[in-house]
């Protein structure tokens, strides 16, 4: 349960994004530019919606592939949000497309976390959100509303059918940025040992010892609105596995599904 310590904490949203992919991307099938730019305008309106509402405080918007981002920040402006939204646009994706989309995503996430003006002027205790940026996180006021207030990393693990890591939402502090995540990416890579960024990232962080807290269940199942990179299915789709998923955290809660 949050704290009225925790509940005072600047939330910021990181929007990670490819509107372009790189030719022959490992495992994509959404990668036409136009669709994914709409997905990005989509996600991001629901977001500034949120923000006017005080669930997030501000949002950092990062796109690795160095694209035209004006129909954001023409959505910015309508919102009158242009003090609270960010956007770090780079060319990011000089890496083999062998590589994945997590390798790319962490290494775009370091270079945002460096080069952020929103980040830098936070507090090393605010929480950061990482969101996949095509993806609308419907319930997120719950979501963030929920989370334990002394988390330092804040994830949702399964063991079933396969040991993973959910990847499209995430929440840390700076500082356990600064300790555990930066760098991270060089062992992402999609044709490492670990089989991919998903079961990766959790091997590695699993490996680490860490004053701070980690937990590894989220309190409340994500409810998400958007169609995946990697088969192009909206997961909306997921109907019976979101509710299996939401009757198994009350009623069973040591079944990581």
């Amino acid at each position: 349960m949050r704290t009225r310590s925790d509940s005072m904490k600047e939330n910021i949203l990181l929007l990670t994004a490819t509107i372009t992919p790189p030719l022959n991307a490992a495992q994509l099938q959404r990668v036409d530019p136009s669709l994914r730019l709409q997905d990005y305008a989509e996600a991001f309106e629901f977001y500034l919606k949120q923000m006017k509402q005080g669930i997030i405080s501000a949002i950092v918007f990062s796109d690795n592939s160095n694209s035209n981002l004006q129909i954001l920040r023409d959505l910015a402006e309508k919102y009158n949000a242009t003090n609270q939204v960010e956007f770090i646009v780079f060319e990011g994706l000089d890496y083999p497309p062998a590589y994945g989309r997590g390798y790319g995503e962490f290494k775009m996430v370091d270079y945002v976390m460096e080069h952020s003006t929103i980040i830098r002027n936070a507090s090393p205790e605010a929480n950061i959100w990482k969101i996949t940026g095509r993806y609308i996180l419907e319930n997120i006021a719950n979501v963030v509303r929920t989370k334990p207030a002394d988390a330092h990393f804040y994830c949702n693990c399964r063991n079933i059918p396969i040991y993973w890591m959910d990847l499209y939402v995430l929440c840390w502090s700076a500082k356990f940025y600064e300790q555990h995540i930066k760098g991270m990416y060089l062992t992402l890579r999609a044709d490492n040992e670990f089989g991919g960024a998903e079961q990766g990232f959790r091997k590695k962080l699993e490996s680490q010892t860490s004053s701070m807290r980690v937990v590894k269940r989220f309190t409340t199942v994500p409810l998400l609105h958007g169609y995946r990179g990697w088969d192009n299915k909206n997961y909306k789709e997921m109907g019976f596995k979101l509710f299996f998923r939401r009757f198994a955290l009350i009623f069973m809660p040591w079944l990581w599904v």
